[in-house]
């Protein structure tokens, strides 16, 4: 684990943890941001990069950051997702005014947004419903629900933000 990007503001106690990705709509975080207003907390953002796994158990690079390599060795290496990531979250956050970081994990997802839901003193987790179209289902189908697996293993609230269908909010 590694947090790529530091609070924006002062760290909040008991923040949302909101499962965000590289390619999600900026619904998530948005409405997720609404709600830790309403709340008075600010969100832990984590992206769980469930293609990486540990280099090596236990080895931390001299900056902090655990050495990753791909699951998938011929899947070239984009080290500027992170950093692409971070310019959207700030695009959408900034003008909401709530505190937020950015923590990367890797490895399978919920147990990742459990793991910083815990770390952190969550109060909720957030996640967005699956991806439109096949490769959303299928990896549904190979995977299960990350919703599902977290509202049957937490102790902390789960919400679930739908997809903007047509118009809808």
């Amino acid at each position: 684990m590694r947090t790529s990007r530091p609070w924006s503001g002062d760290a909040p106690e008991h923040p949302l943890v909101v499962g965000v990705e590289p390619d999600q709509t900026p619904q998530v975080p948005t409405r997720a941001a609404e709600i830790a207003a309403t709340m008075g907390t600010g969100l832990l953002c984590t992206w769980v990069d469930g293609t990486q796994i540990a280099a090596s158990e236990g080895l931390v690079g001299i900056d902090g950051t655990l050495p990753t390599v791909p699951l998938d060795p011929d899947r070239a290496d984009d080290d500027d997702t992170v950093e692409l990531l971070v310019a959207r979250l700030t695009g959408v956050l900034a003008p909401t005014g709530v505190p937020w970081a950015l923590e990367y994990r890797i490895g399978e997802v919920t147990r990742g947004l459990a793991v910083a839901a815990a770390e952190h003193g969550a109060s909720m987790i957030v996640v967005g419903t699956r991806r439109p179209g096949f490769g959303g289902w299928m990896n549904e189908l190979i995977g299960g629900s990350v919703a599902g697996h977290l509202a049957h293993t937490q102790d902390v609230p789960v919400l679930v933000i739908p997809a903007k269908h047509d118009g809808a909010r």
